[in-house]
């Protein structure tokens, strides 16, 4: 009996722990979506990024059609992308979350440095 009673307060507490976790951060509401950069990436190839609500997004080079798988959410009023690796690109939303201006720089910066960003503005769906 306690050990049945045990078990069923562990599932209890693991359930509950992962609802609290799961309500942590920013929603990611907002920005969930279509974009596609205003210029080319490197000046070689448009990049499409898809915002997934469930955390996940791809990075699709449309000339060279390659798609990056990344992780991102939300903290601060930004969007962090996160790669397997492990690198991270900061994307600023501006108008309400329709345009995202992402640093490519490799270096956190306060704003976007303009020789290093790559803004994004949201597709129609």
């Amino acid at each position: 009996m306690n050990r049945t009673l045990f078990k069923l307060m562990a599932a209890l507490g693991l359930v509950l722990g992962l609802l609290i976790l799961s309500s942590c951060g920013e929603s990611r509401t907002p920005f969930v979506g279509s974009y596609k950069s205003d210029a080319p990436l490197g000046g070689k190839t448009y990049v499409e990024l898809l915002l997934r609500d469930n955390g996940e997004a791809d990075w699709t080079m449309v000339e060279e059609n390659k798609t990056l798988k990344f992780k991102w959410r939300v903290e601060d009023g930004r969007v962090w992308l996160y790669t397997k690796e492990g690198g991270i690109i900061i994307a600023t939303p501006t108008d309400g979350g329709r345009h995202l201006s992402a640093d490519l720089s490799g270096d956190w910066h306060p704003g976007c440095p303009p020789e290093n960003c790559l803004t994004f503005t949201r597709q129609k769906k």
